[in-house]
C-alpha cells in the first residue's frame, strides 16, 4: 500500500510538471504505457515504492522522478520515471475546489524559509531573482503547486508541494534556473502579500568595502560584449544569451552589481532579437553593450578609489536625513510598464535648495489583483497622514524619512508627515522654474550626468509659459503635442503617447486648456536617443491643480455642453488649432553623429559576412563618417569612428558618440 507521504509528494506532479521535467512527447509515450498496462506494483513502504515498468525497474521516493532511481541508467529523467509516477499519481488524484486551490498554494508559499532560499540561491543569483521577480507575468495556484509564469520563459516555473528548493522545475536552464526559482517563490510569496526581501529600494547598502578585480572575468565578459557587436544584433544566438547571464550570476560578479545589472539587460535585448518581438530596441541594446564595455575597460585600469562607484551598488542606498525635511508636493502621476507593473509617483521639492524628491505606490506584475493606481492615490495613507493626493500638493515636514543618493524618498513605518498646508501652489518666484527652454538641458544634465557617471530616472521640473497654443494629435507619432511658448518666444512640443494612463491625460488636457490659459505646468523630463522628451504631469492654472494621468471629469463635463465637446476628441486633436507647428531641425552637428551612430548601428545588425561592404561602401564607409566629424571639430570621436573595423572598435566608438549625443540632447523645439 502507497504511505500517505509518498501519495501527497506525487500528486504536485501533474502532466505540466512532468512536462518541465521533460518534453510533452516522453509524456504521452509514458501515458500509453500505463494505458497499455506495461506497469505493477512491485513494493510500497516508508514513503518510497518499486514499479516496474516496460521492464526497467523504478525506486521513487518523496523527492519525486527526477532523483528516482531507474535500472536503465538514462541520466535524464525517462519515460520510465515519468510512467512510474503516472501509475502511483492515480491513488492521490482528487478534485480540488478553487478554495482547496488557494489555501493548498498557500501552504506551499507559507512554508517557504527566505532565509533559506537566499543561501540555496547564491549572492549573484539572489540578486538577479531580487531583479527577476517584478517580471513574473502570472502567479497560477492550485492544491499541489504555484505556477509563476515570466515573460522570458516558454513555460511557467512550478513549485511543487514538499519538493523543496531543489525540486522546483521549469525550462529555464544551467545557470538561470536557480535565479528564475528564486524569483518564481519571491513572485508567490508576494502573491499573498508577503514583503519582497531586500528588494532595490530596500535600506540596507549592500556595497563592499572593497572591490576584487578579476582581470582575466573582466576579459570575458568584454569578450563576450564584442560577440553582441558581431552577432548578436543579426542572429542573436541561444548560447551568448545564455553564456552572458551566466556571466551576471557568475560568483566573480557578486562585487560588481552594476556590471551585473548591465549585463542582464543585454541578456533581455538579445532575447526579443532571436524571438523578432517588437519590443526589441536595437538603440538601447547597442548604448547597454558599448556603456557596458567601457565599464569593463574603466574596471580593469580605473584608479582604485573609484573602483567602488563604478562597481555600483547592490541595494539603492537610503540614508537617513538628518533634520525634518521640509517638502512642497507639486503632483503625481499614474504609470505601467511594458511588462505589467504599475502604480503612482508623487514629485517634492525642497525650496531651501531646489532638488526634487520622489516616491512612489507600486505593484509588479502579477502582484496584488486589487491593488488599483488611482485608489492607491487617493485613500491609501502614507507616512501616518494623509493619502498621496493630499500630500502632493501640501506643504510638509517629513520626519524620520530616508533618501536615496538620486533623491527617492523610502516609506519605513517610522516616518511621520505634518502637514502645515493644504493645496499649495508652487511659487512662480521660486530659482528653479525654467522660463526659456534652452534651460531644460541643463536642468536635466544637473540630476543625471554623462556616460558611467549617468543615472537613469526621470527627472522632474516646473516650467512657467508666456503664452500655449491648442494640442493638436500627430498621427506619424502617434502622440499628442502641447505647444508651449518661452520668455524668449520659442516654442516647445509638450507630448504625451496615445497610450493608457497618457489617455486620461490627453483628455484632461483637451477639457481645461484653452488659448488663454496660464500658469506653471510640472513636467518630467527623459532621454530619447539624442532628445530630450518633455512630458507634461500637473497643470497649476487659474483653478485648481490638475494632476493629468489622474484627472477625473467633473459633472460639467459629464453631461450638457461638456458631454458633447468631449466627443471625437481624437478627430479634433487632428484639426486643432490655427498655427502648424513642426520640429526644429538638428543641427549639422546633430546630424553628424546621428549617421555616425546609425552606420555602427547597421554594421552590428549586417553581421559580420555584410558589416564590410557597409564600412567600405561608396559614400557610407566608416572612414567617410569620421571625416565629417573631423570636419565639424570632433577630431577624438573621429579617431575612434575610424578604428571601428572591428567589434571591439565598434563598441569603443559607439560610447564616445553615446556620451557625445547625450551631451547635446536639447528640448524638441517647434517652430
Amino acid at each position: 500500500m502507497i504511505d500517505a507521504a509518498l501519495r501527497a509528494s506525487l500528486a504536485a506532479f501533474d502532466d505540466a510538471a512532468l512536462v518541465a521535467l521533460a518534453n510533452p512527447g516522453l509524456i504521452r509515450r509514458a501515458h500509453r504505457d500505463v494505458e497499455d498496462g506495461k506497469l505493477r506494483l512491485v513494493s510500497a513502504g516508508d514513503g518510497r515504492a518499486v514499479v516496474e515498468a516496460d521492464g526497467k525497474l523504478v525506486t521513487l521516493d518523496t523527492s519525486g522522478p527526477r532523483a528516482a532511481d531507474c535500472t536503465c541508467k538514462s541520466v535524464a529523467v525517462c519515460r520510465h520515471r515519468i510512467a512510474a509516477v503516472l501509475f502511483l499519481r492515480k491513488s492521490a488524484e482528487a478534485c480540488a475546489t478553487e478554495g482547496d486551490a488557494r489555501g493548498g498554494a498557500e501552504e506551499i508559499v507559507a512554508a517557504i524559509d527566505v532565509a533559506a532560499l537566499e543561501r540555496w540561491s547564491g549572492k549573484a543569483s539572489w540578486r538577479a531573482a531580487l531583479e527577476l521577480m517584478d517580471a513574473a507575468t502570472n502567479v497560477e495556484l492550485s492544491a499541489n503547486a504555484v505556477a509563476v509564469s515570466f515573460a522570458e520563459l516558454e513555460e511557467p516555473v512550478r513549485i511543487l508541494r514538499g519538493q523543496g528548493f531543489d525540486g522546483i522545475v521549469s525550462k529555464a536552464a544551467g545557470t538561470r534556473a536557480k535565479a528564475y526559482h528564486a524569483a518564481a517563490v519571491l513572485a508567490a510569496r508576494r502573491r499573498f502579500g508577503a514583503a519582497p526581501p531586500e528588494i532595490a529600494g530596500g535600506d540596507r547598502d549592500d556595497t563592499p568595502d572593497a572591490v576584487e578585480v578579476d582581470r582575466a572575468f573582466l576579459d570575458r565578459v568584454a569578450a563576450s560584449l564584442c560577440e553582441v557587436a558581431a552577432i548578436g544584433f543579426s542572429l542573436a544566438p541561444l548560447p551568448l544569451e545564455e553564456s552572458l547571464f551566466e556571466l551576471s550570476v557568475s560568483s566573480r560578479a557578486d562585487s560588481l552589481p552594476r556590471l551585473a545589472a548591465m549585463l542582464r539587460a543585454i541578456v533581455a535585448q538579445v532575447r526579443l532579437r532571436r524571438q523578432r518581438a517588437l519590443g526589441f530596441d536595437p538603440d538601447r541594446m547597442l548604448e547597454l553593450a558599448a556603456t557596458a564595455f567601457a565599464l569593463t575597460r574603466a574596471l580593469a585600469g580605473g584608479d582604485p578609489e573609484r573602483l567602488l562607484g563604478l562597481a555600483g551598488k547592490v541595494r539603492r542606498d537610503f540614508a537617513p536625513a538628518a533634520a525634518p525635511l521640509q517638502l512642497i508636493g507639486c503632483g503625481g502621476e499614474r504609470w505601467r510598464t511594458d511588462a505589467g507593473a504599475r502604480g503612482v509617483t508623487a514629485w517634492f521639492i525642497e525650496p531651501a535648495t531646489g532638488r526634487w524628491l520622489s516616491t512612489t505606490l507600486a505593484r509588479g506584475a502579477g502582484q496584488d489583483p486589487a491593488f488599483r493606481s488611482t485608489e492607491a492615490w487617493r485613500v491609501q495613507p502614507m507616512w501616518q497622514a494623509e493619502p498621496l493626493a493630499v500630500l502632493a500638493h501640501a506643504q510638509i515636514a517629513l520626519e524620520g524619512a530616508r533618501r536615496s543618493i538620486d533623491d527617492r524618498l523610502s516609506a519605513p513605518a517610522s516616518v511621520r508627515a505634518t502637514i502645515s498646508m493644504r493645496d499649495v501652489r508652487p511659487d512662480p518666484a521660486w530659482p528653479c522654474v525654467v522660463r526659456e527652454w534652452r534651460d531644460l538641458r541643463t536642468a536635466w544634465f544637473r540630476q543625471t550626468g554623462l556616460g558611467l557617471e549617468a543615472v537613469e530616472t526621470p527627472v522632474a521640473c516646473l516650467i512657467a509659459p508666456s503664452a500655449i497654443a491648442l494640442p493638436y494629435f500627430d498621427d506619424l507619432a502617434q502622440q499628442l503635442v502641447w505647444p508651449v511658448r518661452d520668455a524668449a518666444g520659442e516654442w516647445l512640443a509638450l507630448t504625451l503617447d496615445h497610450e493608457e494612463p497618457a489617455a486620461a491625460a490627453i483628455e484632461a488636457l483637451e477639457a481645461n486648456v484653452r488659448g488663454a490659459w496660464q500658469g506653471m505646468v510640472l513636467v518630467r523630463l527623459t532621454r530619447a536617443g539624442d532628445a530630450l522628451e518633455v512630458c507634461p504631469v500637473t497643470l497649476f492654472g487659474s483653478g485648481e491643480a490638475i494632476d493629468l494621468t489622474l484627472w477625473h471629469r467633473s459633472d460639467s463635463h459629464r453631461s450638457g455642453e461638456g458631454a458633447a465637446y468631449l466627443q471625437d476628441w481624437l478627430a479634433r486633436l487632428r484639426g486643432n488649432g490655427r498655427r502648424r507647428f513642426v520640429r526644429v531641425p538638428r543641427s549639422g552637428t546633430d546630424a553628424v553623429l546621428a549617421a555616425a551612430w546609425r552606420q555602427i548601428l547597421d554594421c552590428a545588425e549586417t553581421g559580420p559576412a555584410l558589416a564590410q561592404s557597409l564600412r567600405d561602401g561608396a559614400g557610407r564607409g566608416i572612414a567617410v563618417h569620421a571625416e565629417r566629424l573631423d570636419n565639424h571639430g570632433l577630431a577624438t570621436l573621429g579617431a575612434l569612428v575610424r578604428r571601428a573595423v572591428n567589434p571591439a572598435g565598434m563598441l569603443a566608438a559607439a560610447y564616445g558618440l553615446l556620451v557625445a549625443r547625450q551631451q547635446r540632447c536639447e528640448a524638441p523645439l517647434l517652430r
